[in-house]
């Protein structure tokens, strides 16, 4: 894959340990990965939108490869996700994935959406 690699320079994407697991076993035993990207809506402006994809994209930045799990998002998304923080929370009530961006001036009440 010719994806581009978002600058070292920037604060890491974090993936939690248990959020690790579940993205690998929704994965599966394919060469998938993670893709995520920002939309505009929601409550506060932008949200945030994710995928296991198997197919690359030519505009493709990888933000996140630890050797078995890689993030990949476009080119206007990679100043929201490359510092974000990604945890999976297997409670009854709301379980999945929670994608908390550090960088966020202000979140909803839902959680769903957020400004920067």
């Amino acid at each position: 894959m010719d994806a581009q690699t978002a600058d070292a320079t920037k604060e890491s994407m974090v993936i939690t340990d248990l959020a690790r697991s579940e993205l690998l076993k929704a994965r599966g035993e394919g060469e998938g990965f993670l893709r995520i990207w920002v939309e505009q809506g929601g409550c506060s402006g932008m949200s945030y939108q994710a995928v296991i994809d198997d197919t690359p994209g030519p505009f493709d930045v990888e933000v996140f490869n630890d050797g078995d799990l890689r993030v990949v998002t476009d080119q206007q998304s990679v100043s929201y996700v490359e510092a974000m923080h990604i945890d999976y929370s297997d409670d009854l009530v709301e379980a999945g994935f929670r994608f908390m961006n550090p960088r966020a001036s202000h979140s909803c009440g839902c959680g769903q959406s957020f400004r920067e």
